[in-house]
């Protein structure tokens, strides 16, 4: 929250570290203290006319990994976030695969959306701690954030044909159960919203369920409505990633 008038070295560098700090678990209101009382110091430092080398050195990514070694990590905190994560993420996989066709789930599948959710949280907060610590250009930031997207899908696929080589019990719900499931999930994911302040948890699943819902009216072959939801799908998410990112920066600068 930067309140003081700083250059836009020095402010992308306090939004870099709040990145940084929060990828490794690091307790938000620390954070927040840590930033504030670095803002002050550059903006001190810039009245002198000095850079933001003069107070982080030469090496950002050293700098940012002194701090977050003197910071303890939030065990409570992620120890509640994780859950969320996971079952917000299982709640919007269930809620597709019931609207297009009802809730049939493997032992194994129920063991491995929740391994795979974790990994791809640890692979996810990896990837924002490094891009906050490097001056990469966006076409480079995009790049990793591409990766991660690609495995991502990766695991999910690959979770999706492990069955077919692992034999298991499958858990089949009939249409009241898949009524009552479905209507948890969507309960959960609006308390997500209501809980978090933000409509991320409902904007995903409607961009992950509603395109392919849609272009399975058209007639199309399999293949290419799964290639055309999937395009509608990143590019849907992709666009409102970018307006909430600019929004946040936005009150970010303002406040």
């Amino acid at each position: 929250m930067n309140q003081l008038p700083l250059s836009k070295n020095s402010q992308k560098f306090i939004e870099n570290l709040r990145v940084y700090l929060f990828s490794c678990g690091k307790k938000t209101n620390e954070i927040d203290e840590i930033s504030d009382e670095l803002e002050v110091h550059l903006y001190e430092a810039e009245k002198e006319d000095k850079s933001v080398d003069h107070i982080i050195g030469s090496s950002p990514k050293e700098y940012m990994e002194q701090i977050s070694g003197e910071m303890s990590f939030d065990i409570r905190g992620w120890a509640k976030y994780v859950p969320i994560i996971i079952l917000g993420a299982f709640s919007g996989i269930v809620l597709k695969d019931i609207v297009f066709g009802g809730f049939q789930y493997s032992l194994v599948e129920l063991i491995g959306y929740p391994l795979v959710c974790i990994i791809l949280i640890l692979a996810y907060m990896g990837t924002f701690r490094h891009i906050a610590s490097t001056n990469y250009s966006k076409t480079k930031e995009f790049l990793f954030y591409g990766l991660a997207s690609l495995l991502s899908m990766a695991l999910f696929l690959g979770l999706m044909f492990l069955p077919n080589y692992i034999e298991s019990p499958i858990i089949i719900l009939g249409y009241y159960g898949n009524l009552i499931v479905a209507s948890m999930a969507i309960s959960f994911l609006i308390g997500i919203s209501i809980w978090s302040k933000t409509i991320v948890s409902i904007v995903l699943p409607i961009f992950y369920i509603v395109p392919e819902y849609l272009v399975g009216f058209s007639g199309l072959s399999e293949s290419h409505q799964l290639l055309i939801s999937s395009l509608v799908m990143f590019a849907g998410i992709g666009v409102y990633l970018f307006i909430s990112s600019k929004s946040t920066k936005e009150n970010t600068s303002t406040s």
